[in-house]
Order: C-alpha cells, then sequence, then structure tokens
C-alpha cells in the first residue's frame, strides 16, 4: 500500500528513470552543484568496479526523490548531484565519439551514434536554432553554462565563472580525462555509455507536493541518508520571492541575504540553526514539523525578507554558543568555560533560550543564565539522565518569553532542576565509560571535588591529568573480585581519581597497597588521600567514597532560586 502523498516507489537502473519524464528540472532556487573530486572519484572508482565485475554489473546509488509536475515533467527534490554528475560522464563519453567523427574516423557511424545517444539522453534540437531542450533543466545559476557550454560540448570558458561552475566545468574535465583514448573505437564508447546507464540504480520516490517531499526527507534523514530539510525551505522562500515581488531585482537582494546566513552558519548546522531560531519566538517545533509550521506562516515576500534578516541577526551568536573559542568570549574566560561545558555535555536544548537571551539581555544577564543552565543541565542530563524532550519544551517557554518581553522566567528553570535527594541519590551510583567524552566529564567532575577539597585548580584541557580506575579495568587474582562485581563497581566515580600521567604508568594492574603508595606522590589531594582513608578496596569502600563526592557534588552544583527571581 503506497504511502499517502507519495505515487511511486520504485528501484530501476539511470536509463529507465531518465525516460520517465520528458523533462528532469532542478527547481530553479534549490542549491548549486557541489560535488567535487571526491566524489567524482569516488563514482569513477565505483563505476569501474562494477564494468570489472565478472557476476551482475550494477551499482547502487541511492535514493532519488521526485515531485510530479503535470504529465511530463518531474522536479528533482533530492538526488540531482548524483544525477547531474551521470550526465556529465555520458557527456564526456559523447565527445570522444564526437572527436572521431569530426577526424573522419568511421564518420558517418559515429556521427549517427553520437546523434542517437544525445536524442535520448541529451534532448532534442531544434532544427533552426540548433539549440537542445534539454532533458536535464539545472537550477538558475547553473543551466546556462550547463546549457550553452557542456552540453554542446564547446571548449568550456574558464574565466567570470562562478563557484558552482568552476565544479561543473572541473567535473566534466574530470571524466573527460577519464575517458579520453580509453577505448579504440565509438561503439566501444557507445558500449561504455550503454553499461552505466543499465548499471547505476537509484530508488525513485515520487511525491505529489513539496510537504509530502519534505516527509520523505525526514524518513530519509531517520534512516541515515543526509539531506537538508533547509533546502527545502530556501527553495520556498525564494519561490515566494519570485512569484510574489514585481521588483525583480528583489530575487538577487534575497540571493544575497542568504549567502550571507550560509557564510556564517555551516550548510551542515543549517537545518538546526533554522529550527532553534525558530523555536526562539514560536512554540517549539520538532525537525519533522518545521517546514510545514514556517510555511504556514510565513506567506509573504515581505515576511520572507523579515525573516531571513532576523535569521542573519541570530547567526553569530549560534555559532558562538557551540565555541568556547570564538571572540564573542575572548574577554570572559568564565563564560567560556560554560560554554566550553555546554559543548563538553552535548546540551542542544538551551540553544535558543541563550540565543534569544544573547540579543535581548545583557551579557551580564546573558552570562548569569547561562552559569545557571550548566548547573541544571549537569544535574538533570550529566547525572540524572532525564527525559530532554522535557526539558526544551520548559526552556522553550523561557525563550519565547524572553523574545515576547525581555523577561526571564527564572521560576521555570526550577521546574527542571532536580532535587538535592534525588541528585545525591542519581550521583552515588553514577558511572562513566571509556569514550574520550566521558573521560571528559569525569576530569572535570573531579577536577571540581578536587577544588572544592584542596583549591587545586583542574584545567579541562589539562591532558596531564588522567582518570585513575582504583580497581583496574583487568584485575588480577590478588584483587579477589569476580566478574559480575567488577563490571558493577569498575566504572563507578567512586573508583575514580586523577592522577599524573607520570604516574599512571606506575601503578598498571598493582595491588591496591602497591598503587596507593604511588598515588600518595600525587598533586591531586583527592588521590594522595585515598591511602589515609581507606585501608583496602572493595564495593563498600566505593560506595562510601562515592558518597562523599556526592555530598560535595550536591553543594557546588546549587541553585538558590530564592536569591536570583
Amino acid at each position: 500500500m503506497a504511502m499517502i502523498g507519495i505515487s511511486n516507489t520504485v528501484t530501476q537502473n539511470f536509463d529507465k528513470t531518465i525516460k520517465m519524464s520528458k523533462k528532469f528540472v532542478v527547481p530553479k532556487f534549490q542549491r548549486d552543484y557541489s560535488w567535487d573530486k571526491e566524489q567524482w572519484s569516488d563514482l569513477w572508482d565505483d563505476i569501474e568496479t562494477m564494468l570489472s565485475s565478472k557476476d551482475e554489473r550494477y551499482h547502487y546509488m541511492g535514493y532519488l526523490v521526485l515531485q510530479e509536475v503535470g504529465d511530463e515533467e518531474s522536479l528533482i527534490i533530492d538526488g540531482q548531484q548524483r544525477f547531474t554528475t551521470i550526465v556529465f560522464i555520458i557527456l564526456a563519453a559523447m565527445k570522444s565519439i564526437k572527436n572521431m567523427a569530426d577526424s573522419g574516423f568511421d564518420q558517418d557511424e559515429n556521427r549517427t551514434r553520437y546523434e542517437s545517444l544525445a536524442k535520448e539522453y541529451v534532448g532534442d534540437i531544434d532544427t533552426v536554432s540548433l539549440e537542445y531542450d534539454n532533458i536535464l533543466k539545472l537550477n538558475r545559476n547553473n543551466d546556462g553554462y550547463f546549457k550553452d557550454y557542456i552540453v554542446k560540448l564547446e571548449q568550456l570558458p574558464v574565466r567570470n565563472l562562478n563557484k558552482s561552475e568552476k565544479l561543473m566545468k572541473s567535473s566534466f574535465d574530470f571524466f573527460e580525462s577519464k575517458l579520453s583514448g580509453k577505448f579504440a573505437t565509438g561503439a566501444e564508447y557507445a558500449n561504455f555509455i550503454k553499461n552505466i546507464v543499465n548499471g547505476l540504480y537509484f530508488t525513485i520516490i515520487t511525491v505529489t507536493d513539496e510537504m509530502n517531499a519534505f516527509r520523505v526527507f525526514e524518513t530519509l534523514n531517520a534512516r541515515g541518508v543526509q539531506l537538508s530539510s533547509a533546502d527545502l525551505l530556501k527553495n520556498y522562500f525564494f519561490s515566494l520571492v519570485d512569484n510574489n515581488s514585481s521588483h525583480s531585482s528583489r530575487i538577487n537582494s534575497l540571493d544575497n541575504l542568504w549567502e550571507k546566513l550560509t557564510s556564517i552558519i555551516q550548510t551542515k548546522k543549517l537545518p538546526d540553526f533554522i529550527r532553534y531560531y525558530w523555536n526562539c519566538s514560536h512554540k517549539s517545533v520538532r525537525s519533522a514539523e518545521l517546514f510545514k509550521v514556517v510555511k504556514n506562516e510565513i506567506k509573504t515576500d515581505k515576511e520572507v525578507f523579515a525573516m531571513v534578516n532576523d535569521m542573519i541577526k541570530y547567526a553569530d551568536i549560534f555559532m558562538a554558543l557551540q565555541d568556547p573559542n570564538d571572540e564573542t568570549w575572548k574577554n570572559d574566560s568564565s563564560v567560556a568555560n560554560d560554554i566550553r561545558l555546554l559543548k563538553l555535555f552535548g546540551l542542544k536544548q538551551p540553544l535558543s533560550m541563550l540565543m534569544a537571551a544573547f540579543e535581548k539581555k545583557s551579557f551580564k544577564e546573558f552570562a548569569k543564565l547561562l552559569h545557571y543552565t550548566i548547573f541544571i543541565c549537569f544535574r538533570y542530563n550529566v547525572i540524572s539522565n532525564r527525559n530532554p524532550n522535557d526539558m526544551e519544551k520548559v526552556l522553550n517557554s523561557i525563550a519565547t518569553e524572553i523574545t515576547k518581553t525581555g523577561e526571564v522566567l527564572y521560576s521555570e528553570l526550577q521546574k527542571i532542576y532536580v532535587d538535592d535527594n534525588t541528585f545525591v541519590s542519581n550521583f552515588q551510583l553514577k558511572e562513566f565509560g571509556i569514550s574520550t567524552p566521558d573521560k571528559q566529564k569525569v576530569r572535570y567532575i573531579l577536577g571540581i571535588i578536587e577544588k572544592a577539597i584542596s583549591a587545586h585548580e583542574v584545567s579541562l584541557d589539562d591532558e596531564s591529568a588522567t582518570i585513575e580506575h582504583i580497581l583496574p579495568q583487568n584485575p588480577d587474582e590478588s584483587w579477589d573480585v569476580d566478574d559480575i562485581k567488577i563490571d558493577r563497581l569498575v566504572y563507578r566515580l567512586g573508583n575514580l581519581c586523577l592522577l599524573e600521567r607520570s604516574l599512571n604508568s606506575e601503578v598498571s594492574n598493582k595491588n591496591f597497597e602497591d598503587k596507593t603508595n604511588v598515588y600518595k606522590k600525587s598533586s591531586y589531594r583527592t588521590t594522595s588521600s585515598i591511602a589515609e582513608v581507606y585501608q583496602d578496596w572493595n564495593e563498600d569502600t566505593i560506595n562510601k567514597r562515592q558518597k562523599k563526592m556526592a555530598d560535595i557534588a550536591k553543594g557546588y552544583w546549587s541553585i538558590d532560586f530564592f536569591k536570583i527571581s
């Protein structure tokens, strides 16, 4: 049974695909051609592997999402880079056939081959203008170069090209160089073309409108295919301006604004940015709903310009919130440190609230809110592993209030502040794995506890401060611990301590007494005191040590809401 909004789904080769419609159109404002040598080389290697195979000669190219426009036209919603590059390969092979005909080699046969291939994979030629009615029509920035130079197989100009035109030229040149002289006859080149169009397979998903295209995008994203909902939003914005505006210059103005936006926001982060920006002033929307919600609200070219200009205003802070070394924080090391923790904790839920606070409040107020957010998230996310969706709803309500009135609702923060008893209970049982992020979190936690006891400052970036497992990960028989207990205890916070790298190599898997003799040399008071406090090391001592750590943690990561509200 077909999904609603999807008229057809089929897996088929490129030859059958290109014959599905009389014309394949890359939407006017969709992103430009962007593949580079890495992608060309990968595709060429795949083709050569496919053609040299003694078994079935085929290679799967992934998804191609098409939108039906009448009976004879299909918009390429996703997959245009692959589709266009295959056409370049076909044209490069056709050029070798044309060159043979032009040089007089099997002239009549090769000319016939060339014209037949052009009709199948390029388009019909107008007998008066001698212009091709191309089967493939690229976007507004690429189609002129494609139609006037690449399709005609003329000398490609090198001057005054935009970035994507340079990539198109380089792509065609790459495949032409691979094919030039590869075969001895036009028949062999024609056979090469037939082999690739019959061997390269796509899963074709045909949708009925752009909304269903977006739903497909989301489904493919969930399955690991990297598609961008921002592309669809961009196309919608540009189409609105193109269709509604009586001023042709507005398209160029919007183009300049979008380029400014994308020069600040990395392409892969643009969909996230648009969502967090939107949630600064609207009810929290999930990624899957973003396009529908924005489309329902943004209806005019005036609204498009207002939104894009506003996004540019928020773009710098969005990027800065993910980079502790950003220039924005150069004069405030404490804020930079909190940004580092925001990144360390892997937190995205507070972004809308913090973006709104940075834009609407003083830097001092922003810094204060950021600091409290770190404490709240440490309790909520890092130690207690609470539902991040519930947190985002609360933070979103604060973000919209800041945008609307400029007021920070600290009372709302209290809703996601894990109370002391729950926090201590969770902390006492907390364990961390051996991944790099986990090790960094442990270094941070142990560093704070060390500072509370000895005033010894431990930097997050101090690579000399290693994480030592007191009960080793692979203990020998001297520890007298069964495998079940090892799994339960070895990664507990109470079993971990800071130790200088120079000393860590001395302890290895030694027994507890030998280890403590090394620990005594440590400059970390929480480590050197282990031998003073504990005579042996077992589950009971780990529990006792972790309880003491939890009591210190409760006092440090604490907020008095009566003083800040």
